[in-house]
């Protein structure tokens, strides 16, 4: 079965309109700026621009799914009023005012479709599972090959850089959110933006960065120390704890437990370090066509965790001013049990 007709059978509508582009590939599997896909009991159309049209053709021909030509959503709106459907589902959350204005215009009532692209979108088939593990493994050949030229001197924007490039050369379409590269101090700031910083003998460093391969991406942090320097102690000390965290999380973490109780694994034993304070962000999210997707394993998360489900888990500390430190894996769940994507060690690395 198709996810156009999978998604449908869940809803209960007449039919079903999606453009978001990740919904939207999710569906048809074929990238482009433009498109809506249209799905009834009967069919699914994917309209879009005479610039994809032939791309989309290609790409959907042994599928359920036409390809039309349309300029845009008014096009597709009277098309669908003359199939007179009146109950139509849109995922309501990204629906823009002016959408839902031409919604009204045409009398639709309207359901929300996207709660069950949530739950289908969190349980990942065998061919969404390949294709993270191969994101996973082009980001980790990209990591060691970086690390084999990095030198003093180089800036963080210079080192994010070359993380992109060989992330692409090994085969990636494009990097899953916007490369972190953090030297020093600046290592303390969560999301922090490469800059002109220049790498010195002895600083914290921390990566974190992913690549997409067939539209489904990759996420993980590394955090080590470039080269021996004065006043290491501390860091290897708050290194070993969040490594420690990481691993008990890997292990405890099962199928049936909610995200709450996935965060707190880590969180709790942080929080016997002394050093809960400073794990400011939840410990993991869901991976797939969107680098954070459902589950949530963190404090609020009140949903159960299922076999199939692909996730991250970053539990860090950071020490305002003075370095911080994260580390991240992407992991699926199978067999009640978390499984790492990712095969390079993750102790304290010293270059």
């Amino acid at each position: 079965m198709d996810n156009t007709r999978k998604i449908f059978r869940e809803i209960k509508a007449d039919a079903m309109l999606t453009e978001s582009s990740d919904l939207r590939f999710y569906l048809t599997g074929f990238k482009s700026s433009f498109g809506i896909v249209y799905t009834d009991a009967q069919e699914s159309i994917f309209f879009t621009d005479p610039r994809y049209a032939e791309g989309a053709k290609a790409t959907l021909k042994d599928s359920f799914i036409a390809v039309e030509i349309a300029k845009d959503l008014s096009t597709v709106l009277d098309y669908v009023k003359s199939k007179k459907i009146r109950r139509l589902a849109v995922p309501f959350e990204r629906v823009t005012l002016p959408q839902a204005a031409e919604f009204k215009a045409r009398r639709f009532k309207l359901t929300d479709s996207m709660p069950v692209f949530t739950r289908a979108m969190a349980i990942k088939s065998e061919n969404e599972i390949s294709l993270i593990s191969k994101a996973c493994e082009v980001a980790e050949k990209a990591y060691a090959e970086v690390l084999a030229e990095l030198k003093e001197g180089l800036t963080e924007n210079d080192v994010a850089a070359m993380l992109e490039y060989y992330m692409r050369r090994a085969g990636a379409e494009d990097r899953s959110f916007e490369t972190i590269v953090a030297f020093g101090k600046n290592t303390s700031v969560p999301h922090h933006a490469p800059g002109e910083t220049k790498l010195v003998k002895g600083m914290p460093v921390l990566f974190d960065f992913g690549c997409k391969c067939g539209g489904y991406c990759s996420d993980m942090t590394r955090t080590f120390l470039f080269g021996r320097g004065d006043g290491q102690a501390e860091f290897a000390e708050m290194y070993n704890r969040v490594y420690d965290a990481h691993m008990l999380a890997a292990e405890k973490i099962a199928s049936g437990m909610s995200g709450k109780e996935a965060d707190a694994v880590a969180r709790d034993y942080l929080k016997e370090c002394g050093i809960d304070k400073f794990f400011t962000h939840s410990l993991g999210h869901g991976i797939g066509i969107n680098i954070h997707e459902f589950p949530t394993l963190s404090p609020n998360g009140k949903d159960a965790l299922s076999d199939g489900m692909v996730f991250s888990i970053e539990p860090g500390v950071y020490f305002e001013g003075k370095f911080g430190i994260r580390i991240e894996d992407s992991f699926m769940l199978r067999g009640g049990r978390a499984e790492s994507f990712m095969k390079t060690d993750k102790k304290l690395t010293i270059l």
